[in-house]
């Protein structure tokens, strides 16, 4: 019985040594770290899918806002495929396609608000001025942001500096 045990002991010690000499702990801590990161990723990319699935979605009749919308869209498209290709995602440009949703979703409210005022000629109980203008300047902001985020996690050099290089080069 003690011999077994002391066996039982010196091959845990064996292996552990043997573990530690050849990193075989340290590269399975760092694989799951890397899934774990991945499966992180991707849930943050699949947030902003469906944030611009449901933007894509919206039938919007003020056409400043339906084309700050249509901008962020093809953006946000771009920037979830060129993360998924990447297998990466910068949580800045998930928060401006998420964010997104939530500024039309209260034009939306304001629109409907007023459109209930005026119908019943009421006063305007909570003014909103010039809605339909800011809301689309903050949308094409947030598409501006989703753009310089893509071009970040892909590594994208800019056209501009890619011709100044060139230029530089000859």
């Amino acid at each position: 019985m003690a011999l077994s045990l002391v066996i039982a002991l010196g091959a845990f010690a064996a292996l552990a040594i043997l573990g530690l000499a050849f990193g075989i702990g340290q590269r399975a801590a760092a694989a799951e770290l890397g899934r774990e990161a991945g499966a992180k990723a991707a849930a943050r990319l699949s947030e902003a899918a469906d944030a611009r699935k449901r933007l894509a979605a919206l039938r919007l009749a003020e056409p400043r806002i339906a084309s700050a919308r249509d901008l962020l869209v093809l953006e946000a498209g771009n920037f979830v495929e060129d993360c998924a290709r990447a297998g990466s995602y910068d949580p800045e440009g998930v928060a401006a396609v998420v964010d997104s949703l939530a500024l039309v979703d209260a034009w939306l409210k304001e629109a409907d608000e007023s459109s209930i005022e005026r119908r019943f000629d009421l006063p305007d109980a909570i003014p909103f001025t010039e809605a339909a203008e800011r809301t689309a300047r903050v949308l094409r902001e947030k598409a501006a942001l989703v753009a310089t985020r893509r071009a970040a996690v892909t590594g994208e050099i800019a056209a501009a500096d890619r011709i100044a290089i060139e230029e530089e080069l000859k």
